[in-house]
């Protein structure tokens, strides 16, 4: 199974077997990663998405990286603190979209800029690649300073949400 290491991180996709494993028992899936459990569930919002991204992978496992989570473990704790992934492959125009969860404890430490900046650099060595965009609720402060730091630029918003987008250079 491929992964990303970066300074404090490593991001570990999920199989599909995996994914599966997740919703039944999370800390199963930390111990057959090699990981410490941290002793929390699959929160109930996040099992319908999971259920997705199983149903599209049972239909294009050649793809499967772009429709799984990335576990995002904090290497020093050994540890899943959050997760981060595309919601499918590259569209016509070469456009990817992504999405990511961190947990609370770990908010203001740079992680999710450190993550969201693997992935992207791995999505864009893909030959069909050629666009990642996010969006952001307007309100999430905080997400939307990680796009911006990731060097992502607005080029869509309403009264709720805001959409970014960065251009393979």
């Amino acid at each position: 199974m491929p992964w990303l290491d970066t300074d404090r991180l490593r991001l570990v996709p999920l199989t599909l077997k995996s994914l599966r494993l997740c919703i039944r028992n999370k800390a199963t899936l930390e111990k057959r990663l090699g990981l410490r459990p941290s002793g929390s569930r699959l929160p109930e919002v996040m099992r319908p998405i999971y259920r997705i991204k199983i149903a599209n992978i049972a239909k294009d496992g050649r793809n499967y990286l772009f429709y799984t989570y990335w576990q995002i473990v904090l290497r020093e704790e050994d540890r899943i603190i959050g997760e981060i992934g595309f919601k499918g492959p590259p569209d016509k125009e070469g456009t990817i979209e992504v999405g990511y969860g961190l947990e609370e404890a770990y908010w203001g430490k740079g992680y999710m800029t450190e993550a969201l900046t693997a992935l992207v650099g791995w999505a864009f060595t893909q030959p069909l690649v050629r666009f990642v965009v996010a969006s952001t609720e307007r309100a999430n402060i905080p997400s939307r300073k990680v796009l911006v730091r990731v060097g992502m630029q607005l080029y869509r918003e309403d009264d709720r949400y805001l959409w970014w987008r960065l251009a393979k250079t």
